[in-house]
Parts: C-alpha cells; structure tokens; sequence
C-alpha cells in the first residue's frame, strides 16, 4: 500500500514542481498552445461533415456472420448470367418506394384511386436525369428482368378492367396478374396491405387500405442522380384524396447528415450558455478575487480542445460520422469539470503567499485529479474503441482524441491563464478592468465596495479571514450547512433507505429493457423518411424481406437423400413461427415435375444422374415458367454439374428488433441441423447482426472498462478497499443509468452503448473525487472527513453536473434520436454521478471506511521527504516522527495534530 500512496505523492510533487514552472513562464504556456491549436485546427477547414457513409457500415457489426455470409454468396453468384430480381439482391440496392393510403382511411382498391395511383406512376416514370448531354428516364435506369423493367403488380391490376367489377376480388398474398409480357405469378403481399378477405375466404381479398409501389434502380450513379430526381417530385406531388409517404435508397443517411449539420450550428448557442454559466459560478463579491475571466478561458480552453483534435483527425484523413456531431458537447462539459476543479483548489490556497507557491499547491492537489479522471476518460474512450461497430470507433476516436487534448490545454494554456489570473490578484487589480482597487474594509462609498473593491489589505496582519474571503459561498454552503444535515444521524438512515430504493427501481428498469435500434428510430422525427418507415412498420410488416436458403457447395442433385433433405429443410421452415407456409417455391420440386411432364410419365433411375446435368437443368431454365430460377442455380461449365442453388421463405411479422433477431437465429438454427452445406441470408441480416451484437459487446465494454478502472484506481487512490469501494460505486451508477433508461423510453442499442462508455468516465470522475477528497484530508473522525469531502468537492462536482447538462441540453432540440439518446442518457449519467458523489458516497464513506485506519500508515513518511516535495515552502521543518499533510499543503506531526484534538 505505500507503494500505491508514493505512486500519488510522486505525481503531487511532480505538479507541484510543474505549477512553479507554469507560474514563471504563463505567458509561454498560453501563447504556444495557441499557436498549436490554430496550426492543426486548421484541419477543420476541410471537415467534410457530410460525407456518404451507408447506414449499414455505420451501425451494423463489422466482420459478422451476416457480412461472411453475403461475401460467400457474391463469390458463388458473381458470375449469374442474366438479369436479376430484387430478391437476388444481397444489399439493398437502390430504389425509390412510395406507401399510398387514403386520407379517410378507405379502400384503396377502387377506380378513382388506381387512377390517381397511375398518374403518380406516370410522373415517377417519365422522371429525367441528365449527365454529358445524355437523357435518361425510369425505363433506361431500372433494374432489368428479361430486358425489360421489373413490373409493378398492382400498377398492372391497376391498368387491367378489373377493378370495375362489382365481384372484384384477387387472389391473396401471391396472385395471377396480367402484364404486357402475359400472365404471371405476382408476390402481392408486398405491394397491398391491410386487406380484408372475401367472406368465406382465407386466400381472396376485395379491399385494402394500403398499396406499395417499388422502383428498383441499378446501382450505377445515374441511379443515384434519378433517386434524387424521385425525392424531389415526391414532395411536391399532392393529391387531395390519398396520403403518401415516400422513401430512397440514401434518404437515412442525408436525413441524418442534415440533422447532424442542424446540431452543429447549435453548438456555438451551447457554448455561450456554458460561458455565461462559468461566469456567474465562479463569480464573488469580492472583485479581485472573482474568477469571470478565468471561467471563461477554461471554456474557451475545451473548445481549443475541440478544434484541434478535428484539425488532427481530420488531416490524418479520419471520416466524420454523424454520431460525431455529440462530440464537443461531451468534451466541452469534460473541459469544464477540469476547470471547476483547478479553480476550487485554487481558491483553497493562502491567499497570503507567492503567486508561484500559490500555483505549485492549487497544481499539486487539482491536476493529480484531472489526470486521474483523464486517464479514465481515455480508457473509456480507447475501450470502446474496439467494439466491431464503425460509428463507435470513430466516435470514441474523435472523443478520445479530444479529451487527451483537452488535458494538455488544462495543463499548459488555461494553466497559465489561472498563473496571469493568480498576479492579477497579488496585484490587488480588478477582475474585468485590470486597475488596482482598494479592498473592501478600505472601500470609499457603499458603490465602490459593492461593484469595485476586493483583495486583500496589504497594510494589515492576515488573519484566518483572509483565507476564509477566498472561498466561494457554495463551498461554504458544503462545509456549514449541508455536510452536518447529510451526515447527522437522523438523515443517514434516510440516504441508505434511499439507495436501496434506487437500487431496487434500477433492476426492476433493467428487466424492462428493450434491445435493438431500427431503422425507424434513425430518420428524424417528423421527417418523410420518419413516417415511411411508420407506414411501412403499421401496413407492411407482416410479411418481410425474402430470406434464401442457399446451398453453399456441390451435392449429387440426383441422390434421393438430397431431395429429401431440401424438402425438409423447407418444412420445418414454414411451420416455424417465424416463416409463412404460402409463399416458397422450391425450384427442386418444379423441376422434378418439369421432368415427370417431359418424360410423360416419371423418372427411369438409370438417368436420373444425367438429368441433373447442366444441359438438361439449363433447358428447364429457359420455360418461361421457369426463368424465374435462372438466377438461382450456378453451374461449373467444365462439368456441368450444379455448384449452387438457392430458394427463398418469406418472415412473418418481423416488425420489432426483437422478432427480427429472433427470426434471423432461428433460420440460421434450421439450416444448421441439415447435413447439407446450407446457409440463411437476407439482405437486411447485417443490420439485424447488431441486435445480437450490441448486448454482449456492451457487457463486455463495461466489464473491461471496470477492470480498467480498478486498476488505475490501484495505483492513484490510497488504497485497495478506495479502490473497491470506487468499482462498487462505478457498478451502482451503471446499473441506475441503465434501469432508468428503460423507464425513459431509451432502448439498449449501438447509440445508448456509446452513453454507457462515456459514462465509465464522467462516473469515475464523480467517485474519485469525493473518496480520493475523503480519505486524504486533514480530519481524523469519518464525519468530518464526510464533511470535508463534501466541502472540497461538493461545488466542483454540482458545477460539473450542471454544466454538462447546459452543455449537452441543446441536444434536447434536435429531431434525431441519436442526439435526444445523448441527452437522455447523458443527463442519467449526471443526475446519479451527483446523486452517488454528493449523497450516497460520502454516507457510506463514513459508516464503511475510517480515514485515519485507513491512512494514516500510508500518510507517514519524513520531514526529508516533506521538503523534497514542497521546498520552500516547507523550509524549516525538521523531525523525523511521522507526519500528516494538512489542507494547505504543510506537514505536521501525529503528536501535534493529537494535541490539538
């Protein structure tokens, strides 16, 4: 344990000895950090805060099962001759989609809406785009089924006459649709919802409240240009009977750049706030001894922080992402914490000494803190950094990035702005004029005392008043009234059976958690992308996207076995609560009948190896009845076996993050079981892969971020049961955060689990505060150093608290999840670090650990050692019995404290 405690007074001598440097030289430490930030800051000018990142990269796990999966299969299918229909697709291409309602809520199956429908069709259709001089319209763009664009179902029901029979009905969710190219089985449960079925009928309806027009596009940039195009005749298209919502392939990702861009340009509304609100708090009566101009440069320092940390990552060519956006509000709050408590230690200073010996012990008490909550805040940081989702490592990056160089401003500019600051006040000049004004008790009017006058009387002896001037009323407020009311023994039961409470309303929110973020949750609120994904998620969710079943490996096609294991596979499939039983189609199964049907009777067993050839497979292929699977089988044309085919079931009710994980596990759970080489894809997997992902990588980062900061804790607190009792309060603030998460509508997801790794750090820093402040402070009885925690850290932690929320509180105004999570979370973070820090920590502080038990061995050492550490401000003092250090820095021995007691 004394090792532990040298490792801490090595760091207090060492700051000790650096704040007189600072004191020396202030002007070298503000002018060079500035030179610093503005030379790499000046990356920002190139900060491309809208760069094109897919939603998938950003917030699905990267190197998943889902992403392995989609590679196999694009190495297998790559050489698909042919056209392609969506289903093919393994990511989600580029298309244009419109859901369509009537205002009344009504039958959309009727003439006068299949005829508004069709001029809307027409307009999106003739849609233009033009590139080098060249025209292109719908019809040169879309994606191509047997040269021509893929139809549209209900556009051709729609063109037919047979909606103006009174005995419409159609069959239902696959029908028989005519199109110019002749009859054809159509998936109508994707393109017509909220059906009602023909009395008597399971499988015909008559009427719908909701249709669904797809335009599939290839993925060329002329696709790109025509989304666009799409987007913007969308919004000004209008009809006074139906509603529509619209959508394209890239509308999340601009939806969510313009919001990040909207919340950016609010950060400059933040920042006046937070400088406003370091103004008044740091503030006295006492106009030389006021710090509004130091609570400024401290503000100012975290946002040189900001600056220069984009300049850097950004020359480095790190992408911005949208999640980035939170950024300099996280960071500026963490600035502002490191200045509150520079600022309080300070203030604790004899206002009676040097400038210089002042800086050496406000540096030698408040920068071991910062570095302590620093090094946290990195390893949060550095930790989450390591997750397998993109976003987040680029955001810790960027964070992390900042905090180290919000700790270097600490140190060096705002360091030396508190130096200039610090003879400002020895001169006795006025905090905003900088002119020598006479103090209080020599005052010529009541106005000069009230709005000039300050310092101290150099005419006179200093007396304990002096000292007593330079602090804050708040922190008086700590030290008087509230750590006697905290810590009477009425109000202690009452702060344990609130924290059982507390603890109990925790876990109780913790069952309540939902997992997942969808996508409807990223599009702003209010935004069209917003109430599309609303639309689809009330009309469209019952039958979801195509999964296909593929077969990964050449098998003997011709062996019963296989036959028997595809058709099984299948069956199990459907009868699964996941899978409808109506909509598969097995390309195994037509072809045996295509055979039966070819042979005129059935299959002879001596050619039933020679059947499942290329030649006579590829013939089957070119039925038009059959082209469907064109795209579904892959042959190696030296053999002509089959390498590869797939077939395809359709989800039910995939609508919430859970039953789309659920459905995913389960088909990979089924296709496992066969002895055929089989996998279960879909093009929207790799996005489900986070609702997999996101909880184990969340308890993993929180576990290794508490291990992390147990053993930082070793080496910096006092000693071990500290640094117990720190994880433990760490643990118990996590558990809260996310309880209460749950009760506020916050879900566990890639954007909460950011919150969570940033809490580690702002949590510690409440922890280590007031235990660090407990157990190293001059009292000798655990009330006392209750109270003296409380007086020493009491205001520095309510600033931080208050100044974080005003700083993350415009966050509130956005209309994107993403940044109303932050705030949520990161005011739970705040309300319970204070609650932990300014309650319950220091009540069980005083029942749980006696600071003079606990470290008085560890406080011993040498007046040899006490001089090293402090020089001349400790000349004098020689004896070799063992000796404490009192509040202002200065030993004095056991026996001497013992008598004053």
């Amino acid at each position: 344990m004394l090792k532990r405690f040298r490792v801490e007074r090595a760091f207090r001598s060492l700051f000790y000895w650096y704040g007189g440097i600072i004191a020396r030289h202030p002007l070298y430490f503000v002018i060079i950090p500035l030179i610093v930030a503005l030379g790499i800051g000046s990356g920002m000018l190139f900060l491309d805060t809208d760069a094109d990142t897919d939603a998938e990269i950003l917030y699905a796990p990267e190197n998943s099962r889902a992403s392995k999966d989609r590679a196999l299969i694009d190495g297998i299918y790559s050489d698909v001759n042919g056209e392609i229909l969506p289903q093919h697709l393994t990511s989600p291409g580029v298309y244009g989609q419109v859901i369509i309602k009537r205002k009344d809520g009504g039958n959309v199956l009727t003439r006068s809406v299949a005829d508004e429908v069709l001029i809307l069709d027409n307009t999106i259709t003739t849609i233009r785009v033009e590139i080098d001089g060249e025209n292109y319209s719908y019809f040169d763009l879309c994606m191509k089924w047997q040269s021509k664009c893929i139809p549209i179902g209900i556009i051709n029901i729609f063109n037919s006459s047979a909606l103006s029979s009174p005995d419409f009905s159609l069959s239902y969710p696959v029908a028989e649709v005519v199109t110019p190219s002749g009859s054809m089985p159509f998936f109508v449960a994707g393109e017509i919802a909220a059906v009602t079925f023909k009395d008597g009928s399971e499988s015909e309806i008559i009427a719908a409240q909701a249709i669904q027009l797809t335009y599939n596009l290839n993925s060329s940039a002329l696709g790109l240009l025509w989304e666009k195009e799409f987007l913007k005749t969308m919004s000004d298209f209008t009809s006074s009977n139906l509603d529509l919502f619209w959508i394209s392939s890239a509308s999340l990702q601009d939806e969510l750049d313009s919001s990040t861009s909207d919340i950016l340009g609010k950060f400059s509304i933040a920042f006046s706030i937070l400088i406003m609100f370091t103004i008044i708090t740091c503030s006295m009566t006492d106009w030389v001894r006021s710090k509004a101009w130091l609570a400024s440069f401290g503000v100012f320092s975290a946002g040189l922080a900001i600056i220069t940390s984009f300049g850097l990552l950004t020359y480095l060519g790190v992408p911005f992402v949208n999640v980035v956006g939170s950024t300099p509000f996280l960071v500026i709050g963490i600035g502002i914490d490191d200045m509150f408590l520079m600022v309080a230690a300070w203030r604790k200073t004899d206002v009676t000494k040097s400038t210089e010996h002042r800086m050496k012990e406000a540096f030698s008490e408040a920068a071991v803190s910062i570095t302590i909550t620093s090094i946290t805040d990195a390893l949060a940081f550095g930790i989450g950094a390591i997750t397998p989702f993109y976003s987040i490592r680029i955001f810790c990056l960027y964070t992390g990035v900042a905090v180290v160089f919000d700790y270097l401003f600490q140190i060096t500019f705002f360091a030396g702005c508190m130096a200039l600051m610090g003879y400002r006040e020895e001169k006795n000049l006025h905090v905003m004029t900088c002119r020598k004004v006479l103090p209080k008790d020599e005052a010529p009017s009541t106005a000069y005392r009230i709005f000039c006058a300050g310092g101290s009387n150099p005419n006179k002896t200093p007396k304990e008043s002096d000292h007593e001037a330079t602090q804050h009323v708040i922190m008086n407020f700590f030290r008087d009234k509230y750590g006697p009311f905290l810590t009477s023994i009425f109000v202690v039961p009452l702060v344990v059976l609130l924290y059982i409470a507390y603890l109990g309303a925790s876990i109780w929110g913790m069952t309540q958690l939902v997992e997942g973020l969808t996508l409807s949750r990223l599009a702003p609120y209010g935004s069209y992308a917003a109430d599309y994904y609303d639309s689809a998620q009330e009309y469209f969710s019952t039958y979801g996207p195509p999964v296909a079943i593929v077969v990964t490996e050449e098998v003997d096609y011709s062996d019963q076995f296989v036959w028997d294991e595809l058709r099984s596979t299948l069956y199990v499939l459907e009868k699964s609560r996941y899978f409808h039983d109506c909509c598969s189609a097995l390309w195994l199964d037509d072809y045996l009948s295509y055979l039966i049907t070819v042979n005129g009777s059935r299959i002879r067993e001596t050619s039933v190896t020679e059947l499942f050839k290329g030649d006579n497979v590829r013939m089957f292929l070119q039925q038009p009845a059959y082209q469907k699977y064109s795209a579904d089988i892959v042959f190696d044309n030296s053999t002509g076996n089959i390498v590869s085919s797939r077939f395809y079931v359709i989800p039910k009710d995939a609508s919430t993050s859970n039953s789309q994980k659920d459905m995913m596990l389960e088909a990979r759970k089924i296709v496992s079981r066969s002895s055929l080489p089989m996998i279960a894809y879909s093009n929207v997997f790799p996005y489900y892969e986070q609702y997999v992902a996101v909880l184990p990588n969340t308890i993993q980062n929180l576990g290794i971020a508490v291990g992390a900061m147990f053993v930082v804790s070793i080496v910096m607190l006092p000693n071990l049961l500290s640094s117990i009792f720190m994880c433990f309060s760490l643990a118990s603030i996590i558990i809260g955060i996310i309880g209460f998460m749950s009760l506020w509508k916050v879900t566990l997801d890639l954007i909460s689990m950011i919150n969570l790794i940033v809490s580690i750090g702002f949590t510690v820093d409440f922890s280590a505060h007031i235990i660090y402040a407990y157990l190293t402070g001059p009292e000798r009885t655990p009330r006392k150093s209750a109270i003296h925690a409380l007086y020493t850290m009491g205001m520095p932690i309510s600033q931080a608290a208050i100044s974080t929320i005003l700083a993350i509180l415009i966050l509130m105004t956005s209309d994107t999840y993403i940044f109303i999570c932050f705030f949520k979370v990161m005011t739970l973070v705040m309300a319970f670090g204070a609650l932990h820090g300014l309650v319950f920590l220091p009540v069980f502080l005083m029942i749980l650990i006696h600071p003079k038990k606990c470290c008085e061995v560890e406080q011993q050492g040498t007046a040899k050692e006490v001089e090293t550490e402090r020089g001349e401000a400790n000349a004098g003092f020689h004896s070799d019995e063992p000796y404490i250090v009192r509040q202002d820095g200065a030993p004095y021995t056991i026996s001497e404290r013992d008598s004053q007691d």
